[in-house]
């Protein structure tokens, strides 16, 4: 980051750049307008530091000059004073940024910490905006000023041509004009893209470009879901920061949604061994057997547990067992289907929830299938080794009845495992 500072006086020009260098932004100074003139001919720079006195008097058409120049036009200037008094209004409604005391320098370290902070934001990379707009030559000033700023733009005249391309989560912004060539102007379009998006996370964001002042036709773009609006004709850094505030925000949105997401994941799963955890189990499961009896389907329950496990797991040690814990779970998930729920529901016990359909139901008792499953399941796990040990498990296995109570059901399941470990374990009971 570099910055020029146009200073009069010697030791405050060294002070300003002293406060700058110590935040890393690179300077040139100059004592006069011209040599700042010549300079900002030959460099570019990301901000301009301006005493409120230069050497020809109040620094005002200085700011003007440089507001009116299309090489300086957008880049931010800070107006700095002697005092706190100074008019700060009629600096700023010449297009000055701010008004800096020199007493304040902390504010001026702010500033260039926001400053700095916004250029390395991720919203300055990557952001894909859908640009709508008839107009080739506004379009293609709005474009350049868009990809200078590291958007990627993809232009159409029509919202006809737009919508045949839009796809939903494809774009971050949607930034179109409000009257548009075609059949479709620009809060139509609007509607379409809010009533095809309806599956979406988090909807695109849009922002209009309307050169109408009547409240009811702003009023219209919000009815139709714009997200923000832009005034004809554009300021370049007002476009930019509607831009950006729309783009990080919907960003900082979808990233809370993936830690919101995560969250969940991590309140259902088993950290261990990312099966299901019983909490997970108990609440699914049960909803599961109420659909069973309304749909005549049918519920059954393999309840598993490791035999002997807290001998075992003394003899291999907590990170070897571990390791097994999870080669058994995957075994588990390698021979389940996708929609069976298998969970761990303690340190040693696991139980896999399986929902036959009619049409199963007709071919083989469900029971029947499921005992057979935890008989393959039983011999897997006896013939599988562990580092140097060997394991192996009870199973018992239930079918839901009249039972509307997973609880129940559980229960159940439970019994037949105690009747497993009666008959020296390593066994299926159903």
């Amino acid at each position: 980051m570099k910055a020029l500072i146009v200073e009069p006086s010697t030791s405050s020009r060294l002070f300003v750049s002293m406060a700058l260098k110590s935040k890393g932004v690179l300077t040139d100074d100059v004592s006069n307008e011209e040599e700042a003139e010549d300079l900002l001919r030959e460099n570019e720079y990301q901000f301009i530091c301006v005493a409120r006195i230069l050497k020809s008097g109040d620094c005002r058409d200085f700011c003007c000059r440089l507001r009116s120049q299309a090489a300086t036009k957008n880049i931010p200037i800070l107006v700095l004073t002697a005092s706190e008094t100074a008019d700060t209004e009629s600096y700023l409604a010449l297009g000055v940024t701010e008004v800096i005391s020199r007493q304040d320098i902390a504010s001026l370290i702010a500033y260039v910490d926001a400053l700095k902070k916004d250029a390395n934001d991720d919203i300055r990379s990557g952001g894909k905006i859908l640009y709508i707009e008839d107009s080739l030559s506004i379009a293609a000033l709005v474009t350049r000023l868009l990809e200078k700023r590291g958007y990627q733009v993809t232009h159409f005249t029509t919202g006809e041509e737009a919508l045949k391309h839009y796809k939903d989560g494809s774009y971050h912004l949607v930034l179109t004009d409000v009257v548009l060539a075609g059949h479709i102007n620009g809060p139509a379009l609007v509607r379409h893209i809010r009533k095809q998006e309806k599956t979406m996370q988090f909807p695109v964001s849009i922002l209009a470009i309307s050169g109408y002042e009547d409240a009811s036709r702003t009023l219209s773009l919000f009815q139709a879901g714009v997200n923000d609006y832009v005034r004809k004709p554009i300021l370049d850094e007002e476009l930019l920061a509607r831009v950006d505030n729309l783009i990080l925000n919907q960003r900082l949105f979808s990233k809370l949604e993936d830690q919101q997401r995560h969250l969940e994941q991590v309140a259902m799963v088993d950290q261990l061994t990312q099966l299901y955890n019983q909490h997970y189990l108990m609440d699914v499961a049960q909803k599961k057997l109420v659909s069973a009896q309304r749909n005549s389907t049918c519920i059954c329950l393999i309840n598993i547990e490791i035999d002997a496990f807290r001998s075992t797991s003394l003899f291999l040690g907590p990170q070897t067992t571990d390791h097994a814990l999870c080669e058994i779970s995957k075994l588990f998930l390698e021979h389940t289907r996708e929609d069976d729920i298998v969970a761990r529901i303690d340190e040693s016990k696991f139980a896999i929830v399986i929902e036959y359909s009619a049409a199963e139901i007709s071919a083989q008792t469900p029971l029947e299938n499921a005992t057979a499953r935890a008989e393959t399941l039983r011999a897997i796990i006896e013939k599988s080794r562990y580092q140097e040990a060997d394991f192996t498990a009870s199973f018992g296995v239930v079918q839901n009845n009249t039972e509307t109570d997973f609880k129940r059901l559980f229960e159940r399941s439970q019994t037949a495992i105690d009747q497993a470990k009666e008959q020296g374990r390593n066994c299926v009971v159903a």
